[in-house]
Order: structure tokens, then C-alpha cells, then sequence
């Protein structure tokens, strides 16, 4: 009698012990896409601390799965609306693309979406009141089905002088921004 309720103790704990571990989908991950197709493809364990280039996709876990891509940006020749520019800013255009590899829809926004310059200052989206910007535009708030993408331009309203250094994408949920670096020229 000892020995079978020792054994079901022993079953008991086991069954506790799984039964409160986490889900591994429910931990946001973020890894860059590859070019190449792998075999079995590993989501990292924690968002990724690597810089991407502008043109790289990453590959986004939360809940869901997606990815993102800021694919250009463009600060010379953007017409826009002057009246609503600052004192020493100009408008800049960020192309960038979101698609859902998940089974249920997602919500886009441009409010995620924001640039980092080297000495800390960081600019959000102008949204949607920026006058002649470079079509498609993205979405202010979109449903993405699964399987389906959006792409388009999104503004800011940057310092004449200077570049970026960085895009930021921070979407609910994510601990970490996704990073991209933008070149110098």
C-alpha cells in the first residue's frame, strides 16, 4: 500500500511539475529571416539584441507570428505639408512591411514605429497629416489575415540636420524593440 501511494505521489508531482511550466509560444521571440531555408527553424529563446540593415526581415513571436521589415528610408525630396513642419525639421518617409504567418488576424499600426538618433532623441510617427508622401502609405490601423501582408510609407517629421541611426519597431508585448540601422549617406 506504501509503495502504490508512493508512486501515485511520485505521478502527482510529475503532473504538477508539466502542468506549471510555461509555453514556449506564449514567450515573445524575435530572430532575423533567413535567405537560405532551414530544415528546422529555431525562434530564439528571448528577443534578439542584433541590429538588422534596412531591407532585413525579422521574424516576430507573440501570441502569433508575423514578420517585419523596414525596408528604405528617405529623408531628401519628401513634399509635404510645410505649415505643419517645426522650426529646423523636414519631412522623412520609412517604407516598411508587416505580414501575418499566423493563424489569426493582426492589427497594425504606424504608432509602433519610430526612429532613434545616436544622442538619445527618438521621433514618432506624423501619422497620417503629412501631406504628399511617397505612395502606397501604411495603414494607421489595419486587420492583417493570416497569410496576407501590408506595405506602405510611414512619416516623421525630422531634424533638417542628421540621420537616424536606428529604426525602432516596439509592437504590445514585445520586451525589446526590433532594431534596423540606418546608413549614414
Amino acid at each position: 500500500m506504501r509503495h502504490a501511494a508512493a508512486i501515485t505521489a511520485a505521478l502527482l508531482l510529475a503532473g504538477l511539475a508539466t502542468g506549471c511550466s510555461s509555453n514556449d509560444d506564449d514567450k515573445p521571440t524575435v530572430s532575423k529571416a533567413s535567405t537560405a531555408e532551414s530544415a528546422s527553424p529555431s525562434p530564439s529563446p528571448s528577443p534578439s539584441k542584433e541590429t538588422l540593415k534596412l531591407g532585413d526581415t525579422a521574424n516576430i513571436s507573440i501570441h502569433t507570428k508575423f514578420t517585419a521589415a523596414a525596408l528604405t528610408y528617405q529623408d531628401k525630396g519628401i513634399r509635404g505639408v510645410p505649415e505643419m513642419l517645426g522650426a529646423d525639421q523636414k519631412w522623412a518617409a520609412l517604407m516598411v512591411k508587416v505580414c501575418n504567418k499566423g493563424a489569426e488576424p493582426i492589427q497594425t499600426t504606424a504608432y509602433v514605429w519610430s526612429l532613434a538618433y545616436e544622442d538619445g532623441a527618438r521621433v514618432e510617427s506624423a501619422g497620417m497629416n503629412a501631406g504628399e508622401l511617397p505612395q502606397p502609405l501604411y495603414p494607421m490601423d489595419a486587420k492583417v489575415s493570416s497569410g496576407d501582408c501590408v506595405r506602405g510609407n510611414i512619416a516623421f517629421q525630422v531634424p533638417e540636420e542628421g540621420r537616424p541611426e536606428r529604426v525602432l519597431y516596439s509592437p504590445d508585448g514585445l520586451d525589446e524593440p526590433v532594431e534596423w540601422l540606418v546608413s549614414k549617406d
